[in-house]
């Protein structure tokens, strides 16, 4: 397991669960978002960040509900960069099509910290290539699928909703739906390609954006929103992940592993190899958000200690004292006079 699992934002997700419960049902969702590890809510979760394994295993597990190969086809057209806040809104502001192109690029790190975005120039033609973090897993098909949908988002901005590229590459092996995946796209399809990819002719990259205002948003925005991007470091993606599931009850070593696609010892080890260990990034998470809802919050002292699992409020406030230095009551009072 690599130092640097893959993750991406939550909101990548943009309307996959509820088009899952429109065309396979709410069981589906439900069961296909057990098998992956994710909250229901997942996609609206602003600011989170969820391990591409995961999302592979989701889409996976629906697909076999439905009984498709190529159930991700079935995002393709819904999927936009316009779900993702403040990224897309600086991708979608760009002066014209070469300008978002770059834009994506150069912002991809706060979207995904493993995934990559190129722009391969030709004499005639150009491609617009994205290379996924994890990509041998299974579920990786339907995922690749789906992501057409984001990819197209940017050039149909700029040249309508009709747009269709002169082929589309794809980095997994599809021959026998070759046809049903052509009719579906519109446009000719590469496969067992190095990435997935966009052929965009060079005369439209300069194809100027349709609104007259292109909006204000600035790079430093995106920063901002995506709060510097998904950690990269692996003890602060295991920390980022029990945060992330504090409220539901999912931040056992069983769990995390789970999510992350890995087992309990793979997981323990590579914290090891990093110099930590499970049970002290679990308890500095807790105390972590113990600290942001005491500031921002009316829980009471005794509903915080519930919400983070502890059996009694005089275990809660031992622990927050051993790591702020002070009790919760006195931490409190402090954040409101600052």
């Amino acid at each position: 397991m690599a130092a640097s699992r893959s993750m991406t934002v939550a909101e990548a997700l943009g309307s996959v669960p509820d088009m899952i419960v429109q065309t396979l049902g709410d069981r589906v969702l439900q069961k296909s978002l057990a098998a992956a590890g994710l909250p229901e809510d997942i996609s609206s979760r602003v600011g989170f960040y969820v391990p591409e394994v995961a999302l592979n295993r989701l889409l996976d597990a629906a697909a076999q509900s439905a009984g498709d190969d190529l159930f991700g086809l079935t995002f393709t057209g819904h999927l936009s960069i316009r779900d993702y806040g403040a990224w897309g809104d600086y991708v979608l502001e760009a002066p014209n099509l070469w300008a978002a192109l770059k834009r994506a690029t150069t912002i991809m790190y706060l979207h995904a910290n493993n995934d990559r975005l190129n722009i391969c120039v030709g004499e005639t033609s150009s491609r617009f290539e994205y290379t996924f973090g994890e990509r041998h897993v299974p579920g990786y098909d339907q995922v690749a699928l789906a992501a057409l949908g984001p990819l197209l988002s940017v050039p149909r901005h700029f040249k309508g909703p009709k747009w269709c590229p002169v082929s589309i590459g794809l980095d997994f092996v599809a021959d026998h739906s070759m046809t049903k995946l052509e009719m579906a796209l519109g446009t000719r399809v590469r496969c067992d390609e190095a990435s997935i990819s966009l052929e965009i002719m060079n005369k439209d990259l300069y194809s100027p954006n349709p609104n007259a205002s292109t909006g204000r948003t600035t790079r430093g925005d995106v920063v901002r929103a995506c709060g510097g991007g998904p950690p990269c470091d692996f003890p602060k993606i295991v920390e980022h992940l029990v945060i992330q599931n504090l409220e539901d009850d999912k931040t056992t070593l069983e769990d995390i592993a789970f999510l992350m696609g890995t087992s309990k010892r793979s997981l323990q080890r590579q914290l090891d190899r990093e110099g930590s260990n499970f049970r002290s990034i679990c308890n500095f998470a807790k105390m972590r958000r113990a600290a942001e809802l005491l500031v921002d919050s009316q829980e009471s002292i005794t509903e915080i200690a519930t919400l983070l699992n502890y059996a009694t409020p005089s275990h809660f406030a031992r622990a927050f004292r051993h790591i702020h230095g002070i009790s919760p009551l006195e931490f409190r009072s402090k954040g409101s006079s600052d």
